[in-house]
């Protein structure tokens, strides 16, 4: 009997050992996502805040001349990205249909979908990917000024422009408050690591 009570004993022991050590990785795993999100929002905001300067630059001239503005500079904001970061904008309606989603990007943008069917607002993701970097996503949601572009009822000359610079424009249609589409950005798993 005695003999019994000492192996169930180095069973719940070894037990316990295995729940404490899977408890710990656990938990440095989530810290290690808190951070990387950290630090992906934290890079992420100087380029959102970028893009958004461009359009009110833009927009003080009027709304035509922003999206001209825009068509000019918001490919500019993306080029001064530091060495493994990717940064990008996609939707499911697209205005520059070099921002239709690839394949990485198609699953959390269908997330974000489905969110907005149940008309609720999804929050940041991060995941990491099989060859150990990182996608960070955001998702957009349209704000009234963003209506005056991607709006139900656009003003005829601004819709003349929107065609003339983009012609197989998506991006109409939406209300304040819809899903818009996301940034996204991937990088590297190294990016990074002397800032956390």
């Amino acid at each position: 009997m005695k003999k019994i009570m000492t192996i169930l004993a180095i069973i719940v022991l070894i037990a316990a050992g295995g729940y404490f050590s899977w408890q710990y990785y656990k938990d440095a795993q989530e810290q290690l996502w808190e951070e990387k999100s950290e630090l992906a929002a934290k890079t992420l905001k100087p380029i959102k805040e970028s893009f958004k300067s461009t359009l009110m630059q833009g927009m003080q001239k009027g709304v035509v001349e922003a999206v001209n503005y825009c068509n000019l500079e918001a490919s500019g904001i993306t080029e001064n990205l530091p060495q493994g970061v990717e940064v990008g904008r996609t939707s499911h309606k697209v205005r520059n249909p070099q921002n239709k989603p690839d394949p990485l990007l198609e699953g959390p943008l269908n997330y974000y979908l489905e969110l907005a069917k149940d008309e609720q607002q999804g929050r940041p993701q991060i995941t990491q990917l099989p060859d150990d970097s990182w996608l960070y996503v955001e998702p957009i949601y349209a704000q009234p000024m963003c209506l005056a572009c991607h709006g139900k009822n656009i003003n005829p000359a601004v819709k003349a422009t929107i065609d003339a610079k983009y012609p197989k424009d998506e991006a109409t249609g939406f209300e304040d408050g819809d899903f818009r589409g996301m940034f996204w950005m991937k990088f590297k798993e190294d990016f990074g690591e002397s800032q956390i």
